[in-house]
């Protein structure tokens, strides 16, 4: 949360980016004027495809959830842009109409919310070490023949 709005975006980009999306320097990495994105992509789906990602990401509080409206304007700008692929980032929630907007239409729109963004950020080590590591000692219940 104490990241800028323009920190997330980049940090968001780096996100995807370790997700296997090609990021595009030039396509949505303004400020402003950036045609309702906050990146965008290209991701290869198999040997001969590759399809375009857009990406949103909102930097809000927790008791400022996702409403439906911020989806159906990402959703108009994967129109300008021609993306096969949406994926919304928060470190909020989403409303239960902004899950089903984003499910609704041809393209459904992948949403990470806070909690889920916290996952990626451990599954992917992005910008984070992990210091902790758990082991777990067999019990009994293992080691006892059937």
């Amino acid at each position: 949360m104490q990241l800028s709005s323009a920190k997330f975006e980049l940090f968001c980009r780096a996100l995807v980016k370790k997700m296997n999306v090609d990021i595009d320097e030039t396509i949505g990495t303004k400020l402003t004027g950036d045609g309702g994105l906050g990146g965008y992509g290209y991701i290869t789906t198999d040997d001969f495809r590759t399809s375009r990602v857009a990406i949103q990401a909102k930097r809000w509080s927790l008791n400022n959830s996702v409403s439906s409206p911020e989806i159906d304007k990402f959703r108009g700008a994967m129109d300008k842009f021609r993306a096969e692929f949406g994926i919304f980032i928060t470190t909020s929630t989403f409303t239960r109409d902004a899950v089903a907007a984003s499910r609704a239409g041809t393209r459904v729109i992948t949403l990470i919310d806070g909690d889920k963004l916290l996952d990626l950020i451990a599954k992917f080590e992005l910008y984070v070490t992990p210091k902790v590591i758990t082991t777990y000692e067999l019990d009994d219940f293992f080691k006892e023949k059937n």
